[in-house]
Formats: C-alpha cells, structure tokens, sequence
C-alpha cells in the first residue's frame, strides 16, 4: 500500500490535484494506493494530546495506522509555505510520533513532490520535509520531482493536463514503486 499525503489543508488546492494526478498513476500502475488529504486530519486531537503525554485521539490513532504504519511507501505533494512545507504537515508528523514513533517512518520509502506558483517548485521544502523524514529513519528518493507554475499545468476546470508534469510524475512514481 502507497499513501499519497495531500500536504495543505487549505481546501481545494493546487497540490491537492497534483496529489489526486500522481495517486491515480500510482492506481493505473496497478499499485495499491490511499489518499491522506490534511483537509481531512481534525487538529483538535492534536493539540489535546500530543504535549501532554497522555495517548492520542482514537480518530488521530486510526489515520495513523492507516495511513503511515499501515503503508509500505509514502508520497507527499507538499506546497510551499514561507520557503517551507506547510505547518499542519509538520503538526501532523509531530502528533503520529507521540506513539508508535519507529513504526511511522523507518525504513520507509518516501517520495517528494514540491507544488508552487513561482519557478522553484517548493525545493527548499522538500529539502526541509526530507531531514525530518531521513531524522526520523526513513528513506527519502533521491529525485525530489518540484512542479512550478502550477496554475498554467492545468486546464480551466482545474484539470492536470501539461504532458510533461504528467511524464515527470509517472516517472517519479516509477521510481517510487521500484524502491
């Protein structure tokens, strides 16, 4: 099983079609493969639970034995944020390690895929997201796929159509699956 991680909870994004495009190569690849939109990740549980030492919210428990202890890879489309990847991906990494910390990321392949308006594609993020991830003993793939300019990949109904951002992603993705 590949979880793709949707890295925003800003509802309706750019990277959430990324995230959608690259899930559903992953899906004509014949993989196995879940979505972990952060619109859907409740915080609340969270922030009652992850300081305090007590055990996290059976809600934030259950998305992570799905979505990360359950999964074999991980991808995350992650856009950038102030020269970063977004806070609630942080938050959301932060909290699932309160138990269960060596089940989350070790060992584990990850891909990273960059999203932004502007022309670097959110490679600094990446590049901050995979420290975090390789701190936490996983293994990151070399090749970071950054995706610039996101709003002219894409047709008038918010569609991924730019033949070669699809190339890269399923490129990407085959590298993913043969890690």
């Amino acid at each position: 099983m590949i979880t793709v991680i949707s890295g925003t909870n800003r509802p309706n994004s750019r990277t959430q079609i990324i995230a959608t495009a690259y899930l559903n190569l992953l899906k004509e690849m014949g993989e196995e493969v879940q979505l972990l939109d952060m619109v859907d990740v409740d915080t609340s549980e969270f922030l009652t639970s992850m300081y305090s030492g007590k055990t996290m919210g059976k809600g934030l428990r259950a998305m992570q034995e799905r979505f990360v202890i359950d999964a074999e890879k991980l991808a995350f489309c992650v856009p950038e944020y102030n020269g970063s990847y977004p806070g609630i991906v942080k938050l959301f990494i932060d909290g699932i390690s309160i138990n269960e910390y060596p089940q989350n990321f070790k060992g584990k392949v990850t891909g990273l895929i960059g999203v932004a308006s502007g022309r670097s594609g959110n490679i600094r993020g990446m590049d901050h997201l995979a420290s975090s991830i390789e701190h936490m003993g996983g293994w990151v793939l070399p090749n970071k796929l950054p995706v610039s300019s996101v709003e002219s990949l894409l047709n008038p109904d918010d569609e991924l159509v730019h033949a070669n951002t699809i190339e890269a992603l399923k490129q990407h993705a085959l590298q993913l699956i043969a890690a």
